[in-house]
């Protein structure tokens, strides 16, 4: 079977996109090759999978050249081609979705060509189209700046000064131009900054949360904030919200912040694009997690609180932004986790059920498999877990760590402790050797297997467990996966002994 970069490309496309990208080729314009349009004609007739035995280079090109012998040399540099017109076609198609951004393309070359007064009709067309079809984010920021400065240089070149009130019009372009540029940054640099300290802190990168700490200590964003709020009070709900982003996670035990940020952010969903709404919820959400996680102390219901975040996230679809349209792995699972603190079972078949769909399709299988042993684990039919557990392709599996957890769990709730004291010995090589979970992650899970191995001792009738001992020492402890768990399990032995 044959294998080549146009081939996994072509895959993509759907059949609209074929038929299009059929016209593109047939354009002498941008092709005057029969060949090329011959050669994907055949291709075309193995879409979508191109996976039959006999897709072969030497099949392929008997159907495109008839019965000339095989020159590989010419089959490569016509694949090639392919491939090279394929791109083109896509750089067309992208252009095409966004007349903001291709109308930048033209008014630049009008304005090489000193054709300004088309340059200003084509400006004044862009910047309409901005205002009514663009949601405020800071691609909205970015464009408008453009279009603001770039109105003020060509009217700078053509313009006489006859009065003062022309520049003080003019003058406001440019500061128009100058806010909008600083809303862009303002946006961006919390945005991705945030982002690479929540990365790096997840696959424990200190340098990198020096990198943000660093950049955040040079940048007095109050002042920043406080002047585009004096220059552009129309569009300041946006810059609100991330700002209110930025307070809440560094006055974090000051919890009146985040109801700031949480007010700023539902009062202002409309008015913001798909990407703000997916990242500024997705850190409304990271704010509660990490609120659990490091073991302050908080003054609200915290679980119920991500428990009605979470509905009102996946009910909207605010995880769906300009580059995906799928569930994100880890706010899948800590959903489903949710659920099980909050007692929300049926809540929880549900949601596996219609947005288990909703994730990166290889793999949705496989989750959907855990999801299911994890719903059954909570309902206590172990064997129904076990079953759908069994189904998992490890290999190919996000949640490996997770997974572990719950086979030891079921193992143990089965009595089948020889086979859990085995998962406990290849559960601990793996937390060893593994380099993408962070300490404090490592810590976490080895505790709750030497916990269960404790637990599983006592069951076999261990006397070298002191169980009021292990009771006390896992109640003082914060650094255990599954605590609750685990104090269930000692409680419940606590009452067989009694008895």
């Amino acid at each position: 079977m044959y294998t080549h970069d146009i081939i996994n490309l072509l895959k993509s496309f759907s059949d609209k996109e074929l038929m299009r990208f059929f016209k593109f080729l047939k354009s002498p314009y941008f092709n005057n090759r029969s060949r090329l349009i011959k050669l994907f004609t055949v291709l075309r007739k193995f879409h979508p999978d191109y996976s039959v035995k006999n897709f072969t280079k030497k099949v392929i090109y008997k159907l495109v050249f008839g019965k000339a012998e095989y020159n590989d040399s010419t089959f490569r540099n016509l694949i090639s081609d392919l491939l090279n017109s394929a791109l083109q076609f896509l750089k067309q198609e992208g252009i095409q979705k966004s007349d903001v951004d291709s109308s930048f393309y033209l008014t630049q070359e009008l304005f090489q060509r000193e054709c300004f007064d088309l340059f200003r009709k084509r400006m004044a067309l862009s910047k309409k189209i901005l205002t009514t079809n663009s949601n405020i984010n800071s691609n909205y920021f970015l464009n408008t700046y453009r279009i603001e400065t770039d109105s003020f240089y060509v009217n700078l070149l053509t313009q006489k000064v006859l009065k003062k009130g022309i520049v003080i019009t003019e003058s406001e372009k440019l500061i128009k131009g100058i806010v909008h540029i600083l809303h862009y940054f303002v946006l961006e640099s919390i945005k991705h900054n945030d982002n690479l300290l929540q990365y790096s802190r997840s696959y424990n990168i200190p340098k990198n949360v020096e990198t943000v700490s660093d950049f955040i200590s040079i940048i007095n964003f109050d002042k920043l904030i406080s002047y585009i709020k004096n220059n552009s009070p129309e569009e300041v709900h946006i810059v609100e919200a991330y700002y209110n982003l930025l307070k809440a996670y560094t006055y974090f035990n000051d919890e009146s912040y985040y109801f700031e940020f949480k007010n700023s952010l539902l009062n202002n969903t409309r008015q913001l694009g798909v990407n703000d709404n997916s990242f500024l919820h997705l850190r409304l959400i990271g704010y509660c997690i990490l609120k659990i996680t490091s073991g302050v102390q908080i003054s609200f219901d915290v679980n119920k609180e991500l428990f009605d975040l979470y509905r009102i996230y996946i009910s909207n679809g605010f995880y769906k932004t300009d580059s995906s349209k799928y569930l994100p792995f880890d706010t899948y699972r800590n959903i489903l986790l949710n659920c099980i603190t909050m007692k929300e079972l049926d809540y929880m078949g549900n949601f596996i059920k219609t947005h288990s769909k909703n994730l990166l399709p290889q793999h949705v299988e496989s989750v959907e498999n855990y999801s299911y042993a994890l719903l059954f684990f909570e309902k206590k039919s172990f064997q129904k877990a076990l079953n759908y557990i069994n189904k998992i392709k490890f290999d190919q599996f996000v949640y490996k760590v997770d997974m572990k957890n719950l086979q030891l769990k079921i193992s143990y709730e089965l009595e089948e402790f020889e086979t859990a004291l085995s998962l406990i010995d290849a559960y601990k090589h793996f937390l060893k050797n593994n380099l993408l979970l962070s300490e404090s992650r490592k810590i976490l899970h080895t505790n709750f297997v030497n916990y269960t191995n404790k637990l599983i001792q006592l069951r076999t009738g261990s006397r070298k467990i002191n169980l009021s001992f292990i009771e006390h020492k896992i109640q003082q402890s914060k650094n255990v996966f599954d605590k609750v768990w685990i104090q269930e399990k000692i409680t419940e032995f606590n009452s067989v002994v009694k008895n």
